[in-house]
């Protein structure tokens, strides 16, 4: 019966292909590591990404759950949430989530397909906000997010302030906005 359990639990991914099944499995793993469910956590964000918002689907449901799960617990990876841009989005239409959301995607995509581990954590002698990794999964998720708040289908208003800011990412120019 152990190593059933135990395999159970080793397994949560490949064993499982819908979210909402994975996430039982995860809430359920008294040991749960990160490591180990890093591949769902991507899989969750991409999921938000591929859909658009919709709060009756399970599945859109489970994969909110999975990625605010991990955003209390300890990872590998901080989350630069500061700045204008972070600032023009509200938390009314989940705005500042999905920015969120896109942050934790494109730090897990660089590290599952490119092994490049971007770890926006304070370095001694550096300021935070001036980090190389800061700065780029910072824009780098504005461009995730402002591409699907751009696709009116995805159900997302956007803020007047956030609106200059997808302006600039259509015209090819977010770069020169971002940091103001």
């Amino acid at each position: 019966m152990k190593k059933i359990t135990f395999l159970f639990f080793l397994l949560p991914i490949t064993l499982f292909g819908q979210l909402s099944d994975s996430l039982e499995v995860m809430k359920a793993d008294k040991n749960v590591n990160y490591k180990n469910y890093e591949k769902l956590l991507f899989r969750a964000t991409n999921y938000i990404f591929e859909n658009p918002v919709d709060l009756k689907s399970q599945e859109f449901i489970s994969a909110t759950q999975i990625v605010n799960f991990w955003m209390n617990k300890e990872t590998e990876m901080g989350i630069p949430t500061f700045g204008n841009f972070f600032k023009s989005l509200t938390n009314d239409d989940k705005q500042q989530f999905l920015y969120i959301v896109a942050m934790i995607n494109y730090g897990l995509n660089q590290k599952i397909n490119y092994n490049r581990n971007l770890e926006c954590k304070p370095k001694k002698g550096e300021k935070y906000s001036e980090q190389v990794d800061v700065k780029e999964v910072q824009i780098e998720g504005a461009k995730i997010v402002l591409k699907y708040i751009g696709n009116k289908n995805n159900n997302v208003k956007i803020s007047s302030q956030t609106k200059k800011y997808l302006k600039a990412y259509e015209n090819g120019n977010l770069e020169e906005i971002f940091f103001e």
